[in-house]
């Protein structure tokens, strides 16, 4: 393991340097590619920095609402394996009915719609701060009605 640079620096670094250098020095096909791959760079950085507290706060959440004690996982593919049954037992309430109307419909709908905003803040911050943005917009409307 290295100190400096780090990983998520390097990609930073990367995604810079063909945004700022290869991008304007490219046309077409070929520039739309080299945005396609600093983009891609940006998303890993992200997601290296953010997934395991992310992952770990998702398994938590999905417990809770499940019933289940919080699984005391260290590895991040642990983690992820637990999210991943935790998620298909709550797809499975929800097939059934179970989330479509009361308390556990709220607690699922809070709970889903934090696990799309940690998504979000991996794959496009941007559409996350946009939805904020229209949210709190639409509070203002509330109140100044």
């Amino acid at each position: 393991m290295q100190d400096r640079p780090t990983s998520v620096e390097l990609l930073e670094a990367a995604a810079d340097f063909v945004e700022s250098e290869l991008v304007p020095a490219v046309q077409g096909a070929r520039q739309f590619q080299a945005r396609i791959v600093a983009n891609v760079m940006r998303v890993v950085a992200r997601e290296i920095k953010l997934e395991d507290q992310l992952v770990r706060s998702e398994v938590k959440a999905l417990a809770r609402l499940l019933g289940h004690d919080a699984p005391h996982l260290h590895s991040l593919n642990d983690l992820c394996a637990a999210a991943v049954s935790m998620g298909e037992e709550l797809t499975t309430k929800i097939r059934a009915g179970e989330a479509d109307d009361g308390d556990f419909r709220r607690e699922v709908l809070a709970v889903v719609r934090q696990s799309v905003e940690d998504k979000l803040r991996i794959a496009n911050p941007r559409y996350l701060e946009n939805d904020i943005a229209i949210r709190n917009s639409k509070k203002g409307d509330l109140t100044n009605a």
